[in-house]
């Protein structure tokens, strides 16, 4: 029974037990399995890396403790912005006039409403911008989607997802961006009933787009996603809806007046592309790859998470639906007219082999020069962020700002030969 122990005092004292149990006896007992390298999950992992890994599976939203006592962390929600030093939270409101298609249709049959949510500014490091200043004239921005399987995490600056747009800002200056909005959109919940499923999450990415746009002022052209596991999914459903509903959006979101898709960036870290069963196969990394901290799809928490969100049209959708599950085997989803996209993971990961999936048909669809791909030796999901992934990261930020550099060296004709991505 999922979250058994959610209740006072038993949620507390099972914690409280866990903790200590975890630093007597598990910490320990990791660190002498993994003295000898040959004993190692891959051998350049550190003796750090062997300990942390299996400490993250333990305590994360998805390992076993959530699964008895609930979520293992307090999140800011969307219900209310969450205020302290420096944050710069600002309200993103509904349009209705920009929901359209079968989106639109989705949200009715699963009485999915819009409504406010916050979002926060989120400034590259030693920048310091006003929350909704309009741009500067060569000026990009980051619309940021966080991860934690449409269940946990938040997109508040104190948060440890908030590490993503920051690395990203500083660490490619040929983003062109000094600031990310990051969007608090709505969580599902499992227990004790499913709320807030699909296409809630996406409506809410929907509105920070509308506001980067229609309340601040930036172009459809400027707006780089960027997306870290299934805020790489919801990214992609972003980019699909904005395609498929291209000409009834021209006018409220400044698109082309023929209804052509915007050219942008799309940035997507270890991409949660398949929401259904199509990888899950024998010898896949989806099953086999144990020694990673996500937990098993199919079981626990992560079944619950696909089943939540995917509750109003069924878990039978994220096979056959292209905005739940885009690198599905069982549904050929196309890509044409979707922006550039660069697709980074870690290859000791369980998403691997639907990030490969993933790029194959961005590529076959788009062409390989509009797709960019990077995947980290042997680091786990999405290791931007963990201090103990730093090389990984460091790595997978230089091929990044390099591929981001294409786009300039398009525009401009200048050719850089040291500026293409590996």
């Amino acid at each position: 029974m999922v979250h058994e122990l959610r209740k006072q005092p038993l949620r507390s004292v099972y914690l409280g037990a866990q903790k200590v149990y975890t630093e007597i006896v598990r910490v320990p007992s990791w660190v002498l399995s993994n003295l000898p390298k040959s004993r190692r999950p891959r051998p350049s992992w550190s003796l750090r890396k062997c300990v942390q890994v299996p400490k993250l599976r333990l305590y994360s939203e998805f390992g076993p403790i959530a699964e008895k006592a609930g979520p293992v962390h307090r999140w800011p929600t969307h219900r209310a912005i969450v205020e302290g030093p420096g944050v710069k939270g600002v309200w993103l409101n509904p349009n209705p006039s920009i929901i359209h298609g079968a989106v639109k249709e989705w949200a009715a049959a699963a009485s999915v409403e819009q409504t406010r949510i916050p979002g926060y500014w989120i400034d590259k490091p030693g920048s310091d911008t006003p929350a909704g200043e309009e741009p500067a004239s060569d000026e990009r921005v980051i619309l940021y989607l966080h991860g934690g399987g449409y269940i946990s995490a938040s997109a508040h600056p104190d948060n440890l997802w908030a590490t993503v747009p920051r690395t990203v800002l500083s660490a490619c200056p040929s983003s062109s961006a000094r600031r990310a909005l990051a969007v608090e959109y709505r969580l599902c919940d499992i227990a004790p009933q499913y709320t807030n499923p699909f296409p809630a999450a996406l409506l809410d990415a929907i509105a920070g787009y509308n506001y980067l746009i229609n309340e601040v002022g930036f172009s459809p052209e400027r707006i780089i996603l960027l997306g870290d596991s299934a805020g790489g999914n919801l990214a992609l459903a972003l980019a699909r809806y904005l395609v498929e509903n291209a000409t009834a959006l021209s006018k409220d979101l400044n698109f082309g007046a023929d209804g052509t898709p915007p050219d942008y960036d799309m940035i997507l870290l270890s991409p949660w592309s398949d929401l259904g069963t199509s990888h899950e196969t024998p010898g896949s990394a989806s099953i086999d790859c144990t020694y990673e901290y996500l937990a098993d799809l199919r079981t626990g928490v992560f079944a619950h998470a696909r089943r939540a969100y995917s509750a109003s049209l069924g878990f039978s959708a994220t096979d056959t639906n292209a905005y739940l599950s885009p690198a599905s085997g069982s549904v050929d989803a196309g890509f044409k007219g979707f922006p550039r996209t660069f697709i980074e993971l870690g290859d000791a990961e369980r998403f691997v082999d639907m990030c490969r999936t993933l790029h194959d048909r961005m590529v076959r669809d788009m062409g390989e020069s509009r797709v960019g791909y990077h995947e980290a030796p042997d680091a786990i999901h999405d290791h931007l962020l963990f201090p103990f992934e730093e090389k990984q990261t460091k790595e997978a930020m230089q091929n990044l700002d390099r591929w981001l550099a294409d786009r300039i060296v398009g525009i401009t004709g200048t050719e850089d030969q040291s500026a293409q991505p590996s």
